[in-house]
Formats: C-alpha cells, structure tokens, sequence
C-alpha cells in the first residue's frame, strides 16, 4: 500500500506539471479566436455600411446627392455597430451615374485591436469593402423623377 501513494503523489505532480504547460498554449488559443471573431466582425460591419452606402447612393436624382447621401449612410452604419474606426474613408464612385450604370461605395476603415493585445496580433487592422449596385435604366437622372 505504501507504493500506491507515492505512484499517486508522483501522477499528482505530473498532472500539475501539464497544466503548467497547457494553460499558456490554450490562454494563447482562446484569445487568437477572440481577436479573430472580432476581426470578422468588423468585416461584417464595414461591409454593412458599404451596402448601406450604395443602397442610399443609387436612389438619388444626381451624383452630388449620391456622394453626400452614401457617406451619410455609412458613417451613420458604422457609428451604430459601435465599430472603433475614428476617421474612416468613405468613397463614391459616381463617373457611371447614368441610367443603367452602376455606383460603387468603398469604405475603409482602420480599427484597434489593443483590447485584444496578443504578440503576434497587429493593435491597427485595416478593413475594406466595396459595395456596387446598379441604377434602374429606366430612371431619369438629374433632371426630375
């Protein structure tokens, strides 16, 4: 019997050892896929308000609407996901703003990750999506609806 507790001290040991060992490396694994979950997000929410942008932008009687309202509408997308990006760049590509022809909206945004801080793991990501849609053909454009 006096065997048994030492084998068992020794295996109590042994196992204090590998969760030594292991925590690090899943601490490391678990906060890798909190700032690859968040990173994804991101994503999602800038391309939410890239299409928020083209859908407010297409609708529009003339070019200069189009801008103004698609930087209108994305701004207002990223500032309700609760997205970090102090000065994204919002651009609208009007030079087919024709019946028939397509606008685009691109938005780029520079988010911080330093909430997630993990060597290995950039503080700055830079996220873009674009967004293109078409205008209906049989729309007049610039003149009245």
């Amino acid at each position: 019997m006096g065997n048994r507790r030492r084998h068992v001290r020794g295996e109590d040991g042994q196992a204090i050892a590998e969760l030594v060992i292991v925590a690090p490396v899943l601490l490391l694994v678990i906060v890798l896929m909190v700032a690859l979950g968040r990173i994804d997000s991101a994503q999602g929410d800038v391309e939410s308000a890239a299409r928020a942008g083209v859908q407010a932008a297409v609708v529009q009687a003339d070019a200069a609407d189009a801008q103004t309202q698609a930087t209108s509408a994305a701004t207002s997308t990223l500032t309700g996901a609760g997205l970090t990006c102090p000065a994204p760049q919002i651009t609208t590509d009007t030079s087919n703003f024709v019946a028939g022809g397509t606008v685009s909206v691109t938005v780029t945004c520079v988010t911080s990750l330093a909430d997630v801080s993990v060597p290995g793991v950039p503080g700055l990501k830079t996220l873009t999506a674009i967004a293109t849609a078409p205008i209906d053909e049989f729309r007049t454009i610039g003149g009245g609806a």
